[in-house]
């Protein structure tokens, strides 16, 4: 079994058949898993030279760069009842990017949900700054499908000015709204945000690890990673022992993320007893069921250095674990053993 490290999980709705998604774990800033549009026309094959084709393509990229749009009959199919036609709508007004925010700054006031739905998810994947002050106005939607999607949009933005707003609304009772708003402080926050925002953002972010939902616990976990762990450390101990899977599988990688210093304004490394700590349950977690958590240990503790104490459980997954356990522990026995024979030569040089 493995995960998907997404974020945390889908986010649906009937007004629509599209997810978000986030993968923090390999690519913090972008792993952003949505609805991908490809636009293109059929294709027109032309028996010449091929220079004479390279002129025409030439000519024809040249006609649609200059090709004047009307973006209103997309806007208006955002009324439509049918999921697929708003999609379709949707992609091509994403096409048209930063020319289209102020039509749909204007439509994100429109007395139709689904036509705030689509704008609040468009807005959010053309990114454009302009558009912060309606996806911070539609955090206060009467659908809390389209002001999930505005706090989505908001941390694509990293948009600092929305942490007031942002705070306001982690006691959702809606579980989509509150898994992308606590998610959304994480990335709201940056190192210019007032000391008192702060306090107020590490919070909400460390209650957010108690949540009774495993997809907040997951969001809360992403951002506590964008606040350098603040004083969360025996936060992550614990959730390494969580009930839910997908949030033992973040949990275990933040922890050696921890330790090694490697987040957003972290302090740098630890050590002492709480490195030793941190090692014990890393070690301890090359017996979990999961594979994808089992894979997160052994690189984690590669991260941190491979400690000798691992040795025997790394071994065992080499006899009776899967190919991909066989691969990783491999790789860390052989860090291992050089390792260990630097500090052979040291001390015999020495």
């Amino acid at each position: 079994m493995s995960f998907r490290a997404v974020f945390p999980q889908p986010l649906r709705s009937s007004c629509s058949r599209q997810v978000i998604g986030r993968d923090l774990w390999t690519s913090p800033d972008t792993g952003v898993i949505l609805d991908i549009v490809v636009h293109g026309k059929r294709p027109i094959y032309v028996r010449a030279a091929r220079a004479a084709v390279a002129a025409v393509l030439g000519l024809a990229g040249l006609l649609v760069a200059c090709e004047e749009y009307d973006p209103e009959p997309h806007i208006d199919q955002l009324k439509s009842v049918q999921p697929d036609v708003r999609e379709k709508a949707a992609g091509k007004l994403v096409i048209y990017g930063e020319r289209i925010v102020p039509r749909l700054i204007e439509e994100s006031s429109s007395d139709y949900t689904r036509v705030r739905f689509e704008v609040a998810r468009i807005l959010g994947r053309i990114r454009d700054p302009r558009a912060t002050p309606a996806m911070i106005r539609l955090l206060d939607d009467s659908s809390f499908n389209v002001a999930a999607y505005a706090a989505w949009g908001l941390g694509e933005l990293r948009a600092q000015s929305a942490l007031p707003t942002l705070l306001r609304f982690p006691d959702s009772p809606a579980r989509v709204f509150r898994q992308q708003v606590v998610w959304a402080l994480g990335r709201c926050f940056n190192d210019t945000t007032h000391a008192a925002l702060l306090d107020s953002v590490a919070h909400v972010v460390e209650r957010a690890l108690h949540d009774p939902t495993p997809d907040v616990r997951v969001a809360a976990l992403q951002s506590a990673r964008e606040l350098g762990y603040h004083d969360m450390a025996r936060q992550l101990v614990r959730m390494t022992a969580d009930p839910a899977a997908e949030v033992r599988h973040v949990a275990i990688q933040a922890l050696g993320q921890y330790a090694i210093g490697e987040a957003p304004r972290s302090v740098g490394p630890v050590s002492g007893e709480m490195l030793e700590e941190i090692i014990e349950i890393l070690i301890a977690s090359l017996d979990e069921p999961i594979q994808s958590i089992r894979t997160k240990a052994v690189r984690a503790l590669e991260g941190i250095g491979p400690p000798p104490q691992a040795k025997y459980k790394l071994q065992r997954l080499l006899i009776t674990g899967t190919q991909e356990d066989q691969r990783e522990a491999r790789r860390l026995l052989e860090s291992l053993e050089g390792h260990i024979q630097g500090h052979m030569v040291e001390e015999n040089t020495g």
